[in-house]
């Protein structure tokens, strides 16, 4: 039985497959030296590429829950908690900050979830929420 090579980086020993297409991809051609200009071309099309999905990103005007507005309705709340990456956690820290209003939807919605003890979210949301409301 034949040896299997082990990776170069984690040195694991790959699988048949992964050794396969190893093989496959080393005889496929050679190294790939591209010219000055072919590299400024490609950094060109990845900034393109980059921006179009920044600007993907931030102008969908859907944000969750398929909700096309930008207030902080009670499920719109639940869903940032729940779901939400930075951007929007950093929008409702703004919106918490800013008005009672909000402050006192995000405490309705937390105390929903609070009596789990895995709902760790919830419980940051509700503890500064309560903080923002005394201070």
């Amino acid at each position: 039985m034949a040896v299997l090579p082990k990776c170069p980086h984690c040195r694991n020993t790959l699988t048949r497959k992964q050794t396969a297409r190893m093989l496959a991809s080393l005889s496929a051609g050679k190294a790939k030296n591209f010219s000055e200009a072919e590299r400024a071309l490609r950094r060109e099309r990845m900034k393109t590429i980059n921006a179009r999905r920044a600007a993907a990103a931030f102008d969908t005007g859907m944000r969750h829950r398929h909700l096309n507005h930008s207030r902080f309705t009670l499920a719109a709340i639940d869903d940032v908690i729940d779901r939400g990456q930075r951007e929007s956690w950093a929008s409702l820290l703004a919106a918490v900050d800013a008005s009672p209003e909000i402050r006192s939807r995000v405490l309705r919605v937390c105390e929903a979830h609070v009596s789990d003890d895995f709902a760790q979210r919830y419980h940051f949301w509700n503890n500064y929420a309560s903080c923002q409301a005394t201070a």
